[in-house]
């Protein structure tokens, strides 16, 4: 397993994709600021209300003088509140429409990298950005947009009016402005990076950990126990140091505006004071322009704690986008018309045309320092042949299988295809419900297939009697809060999923293994029906399975001992006789 991850955005392509999502909400997106904009000019009611009633009160005023100040009073936060209702109300609903589509795009975009990409990256990558990515923007923005924007239009409206008290006010306080630029600019350039590598660290983590139990068998295999554990550890250690160093960044962060505010508050009272001694202010004036500045610091504060919010928010993002853009941009023989993929880093020998693949010569490497998987396999597939690959665990079955479906390439030798990626289904024995309908379920191999399609593939499966025993039968609801089904019931069902997606070539990668013995002749039997007719690989668990194929392949620490038919390699006495005779008893 490598710590190779999937693509991260750059900021200019996350502004763009941004820009892109907002096309056609801009006038939605003017009327929320808008609103901010009148809530954030309630806020100038209570510093400038209590500015005067001090200066009434120290007249000598009377309570005839003050009602309509104190209703004024009370009023100005209940129209602040509707209108921050409103605004963020409204923000909340557009942010949350973005991000479903956001979610969407990932989702789909996912599935449409190169398999080899996905493969490499590993599944917890993938799995951490669906889960912990799309979690953290759809927690941080929604709550983060609507304070920034409050923050940023309160700071305007509060900035003016500080200025209409006296200048003077407005000049102490543009003494401490340069303290939080300071402060930004640190945190700026220190905190994204930090926050980029949690998550990386977070990902890697998930790699390794979701890596390990799915190639549990091969761990164990290899005895690599301890080899995964201390990855999986060491992966941990990681994320908690980076979580910690975040942590350190936020409250240096809280120090430094923490002196700000107090270098702010000196400065406006001190200038309020001499103001006032001079006889150039009222002490309702130095009241109002103290709370103005209480006012105008809270906003600018807010807005850089939003930023420890953000910049984790806008790191998950990035992850997102990366994925999306990488998917957009993508070009795969997946799509296109039937392709030879060659790798020309080694010349073979002539390609046949008349082979549906043709491995020459391949030899395969997990990582440039381990021990070559695979080593010098030649392998050719005619239409409709079935090839049946045998041998221990750890022989190289599977790796041979995911390089004949494009899942990897090569570290040697040459793959060939004469069909396109898109039309060669592998099917494994880790089967997947989706949560939804027994059609929905099906229909993903063929969107838009009709019910007689449907039903013909599941006979062929021989599901059929499955679905008619459900309770709503094709539109019964399975998968996460459905119907659950047994595990043989479910491969019956994925075998219906790959004849309606009526593949060139099929690779089935132990994919009865989970039934049990009561079941396995009957899935084995749909198995067969299913690929009569097309080209397909059978990674064969039971011997019986090799003995149905027309070749059998006999691997053995990465490399061919043996090919044949059942019945030649029978006869010769070798590796898969001695397989046979121990299965047999």
């Amino acid at each position: 397993m490598t710590d190779e991850v999937l693509p991260v955005a750059t900021g200019r392509d996350l502004a763009r994709d941004v820009r892109a999502r907002l096309r056609g909400r801009r006038l939605r997106l003017a009327l929320i600021l808008l609103l901010f904009l009148v809530q954030a000019a309630t806020a100038l009611v209570f510093p400038f209300v209590v500015g005067d009633l001090v200066d009434t009160i120290t007249l000598g005023g009377t309570a005839d003088d003050v009602w309509w100040w104190l209703t004024l009073l009370a009023a100005a936060p209940v129209v602040g509140g509707v209108f921050t209702w409103l605004g963020v109300t409204a923000m909340g609903r557009l942010v949350e429409t973005m991000i479903s589509e956001l979610r969407e795009d990932y989702v789909g975009a996912a599935l449409r990298l190169p398999r080899d990409t996905m493969e490499r990256a590993g599944a917890g990558d993938a799995v951490t950005r669906a889960s912990d990515d799309v979690a953290e923007v759809s927690d941080a923005l929604p709550q983060a947009l609507p304070r920034i924007v409050v923050s940023a239009t309160t700071l305007v409206i509060v900035g003016v009016g500080l200025g209409g008290v006296n200048v003077w006010y407005l000049a102490a306080f543009a003494v401490t402005i340069p303290v939080y630029a300071l402060t930004a600019r640190w945190y700026l350039r220190i905190a994204p990076p930090i926050y980029l590598a949690e998550r990386a660290a977070s990902s890697r983590r998930g790699a390794h950990l979701l890596g390990g139990i799915q190639a549990l068998p091969t761990v164990h295999a290899h005895r690599l126990e301890g080899t995964q554990l201390a990855r999986i550890g060491g992966a941990a250690w990681e994320s908690v140091r980076w979580a910690m160093r975040a942590r350190i960044v936020q409250n240096r962060l809280f120090g430094r505006l923490s002196v700000a505010e107090g270098a702010g508050l000196v400065l406006v009272l001190g200038i309020g004071v001499w103001l006032a001694l001079t006889g150039r202010a009222t002490p309702g004036a130095v009241t109002a322009a103290a709370l103005l500045l209480l006012r105008i610091v809270e906003p600018i504060e807010a807005l850089l704690m939003i930023m420890d919010d953000m910049q984790s928010a806008i790191a998950a993002l990035g992850r997102l986008v990366g994925v999306i853009g990488r998917s957009d941009g993508a070009s795969d023989a997946a799509d296109g018309e039937a392709v030879d993929d060659v790798d020309t880093r080694e010349e073979g020998r002539e390609a046949r045309p008349d082979l549906v693949v043709d491995v020459q010569d391949v030899g395969f490497a997990y990582d440039d320092d381990a021990e070559p998987a695979l080593r010098d396999v030649t392998l050719g597939m005619a239409a409709g042949e079935h090839v049946a690959i045998v041998g221990a665990t750890g022989s190289g079955k599977s790796t041979l299988a995911s390089l004949i479906a494009g899942v990897f390439e090569p570290t040697r030798g040459q793959v060939r295809r004469r069909l396109p990626r898109r039309s060669v289904v592998t099917l494994t024995q880790e089967v997947h419900l989706f949560s939804g309908t027994v059609e929905d379920n099906l229909t993903l191999a063929r969107p838009g297939a009709t019910r007689a399609e449907i039903t013909a593939a599941l006979r062929l499966a021989g599901a059929w009697d499955v679905v008619q025993s459900l309770d709503d039968g094709l539109d019964t609801v399975i998968g996460a809060g459905g119907t659950t089904l047994s595990s043989a019931d479910a491969q019956h069902l994925a075998l219906a999923r790959l004849a309606l997606a009526d593949p060139g070539l099929a690779i089935l990668d132990e994919a009865t293994a989970e039934a049990g013995s009561a079941d396995t002749s009957a899935l084995e039997e749909a198995a067969g029906a299913v690929i009569d007719g097309r080209a397909a690989v059978v990674i064969a668990h039971r011997l019986s399975q090799a003995a149905a194929a027309d070749r059998v392949v006999v691997l053995d620490r990465g490399a061919v001992v043996e090919q044949g038919s059942h019945e030649t390699l029978l006869a010769a006495g070798g590796t898969y006789r001695r397989l046979w005779d121990a299965w047999s008893a």
